[in-house]
């Protein structure tokens, strides 16, 4: 048996480098972090690198005598023999070439009580090293270190033990075998506990995806989950039924509502508002037509969009089939003596798309708005399939017109909805209705909190 060491950037690049040029029947003992290529073979800008030591079999023929030259004169003083050849195969030593053996056979098995075992083995046998024997009769020999000294430490290999220093090296074995068995359990231990967490962890990484596709932030999502399995028990994190509900709990808790838009004593105006191209005109077209031809109010139309024609005329088109009347105006004085003179219930006004990085467009909308003294309900229309990034942004610039709820639009053309629950929470903004498709007076609905929460959660745990 030799010993040699390896020098690496790491212990695993040093482990690979053994294993390459040694094989497996190459034994890591033990590893330390050193410096080296200083300046002037200084520690100066020195790297530090991984030292691993290591006891590999000597391929040269073992002298069948184990004689280093009996009766010669270079034999000065007299060493423990302990050689272990087939003779003594049954030997103490050889009970602990065994033990290592087999607990190097189950280096990949990560039970603690196995591996204790086997270590515990190895005490016992140590213990029968405190009275060795000696051979006083042969010739002084020089041999190999023993199996415990090859995977314990290289230290015992330099040198040759007098019988008095005997029971020192025991003695430093036993703490060795003492500390090995002590890091293990605390290793072994935490892989335990590792083990448990992720036992618990696994049943509700879909959940997690489901809240991470839904725009929630890392954080957000950690203390969701973390919530999910505070209020349930382990045994029920095997209950998909269980977590599903815990969690659309949760987030049902964020999600405020409105309910429908509702008619009162008086002259009622809505106005819809929000970025180009999320669907304002159809969704006030569904609306109108709900409260018109279902519920019997009377309904008038107003636009203020003189920038897209296309949209006024579609406006007027649903207006003629469902008879309800239609004003374009252009001006807040024009807005004003409208809806003055106009005896509908309910006024639905119909605003142009503005950019959320236009503010003065904004600002110009919110005149219209600030020219009348009604029952005034402002409702922003956000497409479902805006980023949140984009959807922030869009809140935090028509929050000027303090409007009082929001519609989700275009459900139908994404999964999750998740992003604008989460902005709307955010700002303390109810939801009023959401609609999933183009059909007039169809495709709209009441928000109501547990079906936009299965909205969110549908796919989970699928």
């Amino acid at each position: 048996m030799k010993y040699l060491k390896i020098t690496a950037e790491n212990y695993n690049e040093a482990m690979k480098k053994l294993r390459l040029e040694h094989g497996d029947e190459a034994i890591p003992i033990s590893h330390k972090y050193v410096k080296e290529g200083g300046l002037f073979n200084s520690k100066f800008f020195a790297k530090e690198v991984v030292e691993l030591t290591a006891a590999v079999k000597d391929k040269r023929p073992f002298p069948g005598s184990g004689l280093t030259g009996a009766g010669s004169a270079g034999a000065k003083k007299s060493t423990i023999d302990f050689t272990v050849d087939d003779k003594t195969e049954g030997t103490r030593l050889g009970k602990v070439q065994d033990i290592l053996d087999r607990a190097s056979a189950q280096r990949e098995e990560t039970k603690v009580e196995s591996i204790n075992r086997s270590i515990d083995s190895l005490n016992d046998s140590l213990n029968s090293l405190k009275t060795p024997s000696y051979n006083t009769d042969d010739a002084m020999r020089k041999t190999e270190p023993d199996a415990v000294s090859r995977k314990i430490s290289p230290d015992y290999a330099k040198a040759q033990q007098s019988p008095a220093e005997e029971s020192d090296l025991v003695k430093n074995i036993e703490k060795e075998v003492n500390d090995i068995k002590n890091a293990l359990n605390r290793l072994l231990e935490g892989q335990k506990h590792q083990n448990i967490c992720s036992e618990e962890e696994s049943p509700l990484s879909p959940y997690r995806e489901i809240l991470a596709s839904n725009d929630f932030d890392p954080e957000e999502c950690e203390f969701i989950i973390k919530e999910v399995k505070n209020s349930i028990s382990r045994e029920d994190l095997k209950d998909k039924y269980k977590i599903e509900k815990s969690l659309k709990d949760l987030i049902k808790n964020r999600i405020v509502t409105t309910g429908p838009i509702k008619k009162g004593n008086r002259k009622k105006i809505v106005m819809f508002i929000g970025p180009t191209g999320v669907g304002k005109t159809t969704t006030m077209a569904k609306l109108g037509a709900i409260h018109s031809l279902r519920e019997g109010s009377k309904v008038a139309f107003i636009t203020i969009d003189n920038y897209r024609i296309a949209a006024t005329e579609q406006l007027k088109k649903y207006a003629e089939i469902m008879r309800i009347p239609i004003h374009v105006v252009s001006d807040q004085k024009s807005f004003r003596e409208v809806i003055a003179k106009e005896k509908a219930d309910i006024i639905m006004v119909d605003t142009s798309g503005r950019s959320h990085n236009n503010d003065l467009k904004i600002a110009e909308i919110k005149t219209f708005a600030d020219s009348v003294e009604y029952d005034f309900e402002k409702i922003l229309c956000v497409s479902a399939n805006t980023k949140k990034k984009d959807l922030n942004q869009i809140f935090k610039s028509f929050n000027v017109m303090q409007f009082d709820s929001i519609i989700i639009t275009k459900v139908d053309e994404t999964s999750y909805i998740g992003n604008v629950i989460n902005v709307a929470d955010k700002y303390n903004k109810p939801i009023s209705y959401f609609t999933d498709g183009q059909e007039v007076p169809n495709d709209i609905h009441i928000a109501d909190a547990e079906e936009i929460v299965d909205l969110m959660v549908r796919e989970a745990g699928n």
